[in-house]
């Protein structure tokens, strides 16, 4: 069998099995892949992508892996055996794993093989049609605070500014490596940013998978007044989001913290997360 290490230069090569949504990552700083592959035939037999969380953090670094692919059993062993010597190199101390359990028996197999504790659970992610957001309760006031603004009003320096006050107080959203994502990362039209007295005072980031979806990147408010800041950037959102992409448009919600939690379920009451496997392995 033949080991693949992915990186940004090859991971297009590989983008029918990884899918684009999934290839698009390997360009980040922190995701690294690997894949196997049969000599003989060169078919993809296994596959692994996940990211390193806390590198430059005091705390233990820990590896996150975001999706997982096993086509074969035999090819399930070697594929965890190259995952192990690669976060050895980073001293990971921590795997962890959340992945969908549609089309995912195997892989949970072949996770409890290679020592992870596995158990069924709702996942973080709800997704959401622009339909069931225009029922918000706060929809129901479609005036916009003349504070809040597109992201496409926003330059790449104030942006940078923003994004650095919000990663130096903790808040990075779903994002580890956003203090290095690119202001052309963020979907232009229906993310959106608050400003008051010339200081940005709120972020609302949403990125636009190469499947279509939305996927929410960080909700913030970098003041002390936060839930004016945070619903009027949600009433923005969503009426951009009518005006931009219609009632087709998918968005997925992550409830990553417990402010993103609290939110979700005062707005989405009823909101049941993607079931998943979740577990985690310590490494030595």
């Amino acid at each position: 069998m033949t080991i693949i290490n992915l990186n940004e230069d090859n991971a297009g090569k590989y983008e029918d099995y990884l899918t684009p949504d999934v290839a698009e990552n390997l360009s980040r700083q922190y995701y690294k892949g690997i894949l196997v592959q049969d000599e003989t035939s060169e078919n993809l037999l296994a596959g692994i992508v996940f990211e390193l969380i806390g590198v430059d953090e005091k705390t233990p670094t820990e590896a996150a892996i975001r999706w997982l692919k096993i086509d074969d059993e035999a090819a399930a062993e070697t594929l965890f055996d190259s995952y192990k010597e690669e976060i050895n190199s980073s001293d990971v101390k921590l795997s962890t794993f959340v992945i969908p359990v549609e089309d995912s028996q195997k892989a949970k197999v072949a996770l409890k093989a290679a020592g992870f504790k596995v158990k069924l659970t709702e996942g973080d992610n709800i997704i959401v049609t622009l339909d069931e957001l225009l029922k918000l309760p706060i929809m129901k006031n479609r005036k916009i605070p003349d504070t809040i603004s597109s992201l496409n009003q926003m330059t790449t320096r104030i942006f940078r500014q923003a994004i650095s006050k919000s990663v130096m107080l903790g808040r990075k959203g779903v994002c580890e490596d956003l203090s290095n994502l690119p202001l052309s990362w963020f979907d232009p039209d229906v993310s959106c940013y608050s400003e008051q007295n010339g200081t940005v005072d709120g972020l609302l980031l949403f990125h636009k998978l190469p499947s279509g979806m939305l996927t929410i990147q960080l909700m913030v408010a970098l003041s002390g007044n936060a839930q004016p800041i945070i619903l009027g950037m949600m009433r923005k959102f969503v009426i951009s989001l009518e005006e931009t992409y219609g009632s087709d448009m998918k968005v997925v919600l992550n409830r990553h913290n417990q402010s993103s939690l609290e939110l979700t379920e005062k707005l989405l009451p009823r909101g049941f997360g993607i079931p998943v496997y979740k577990g985690s392995r310590q490494e030595q």
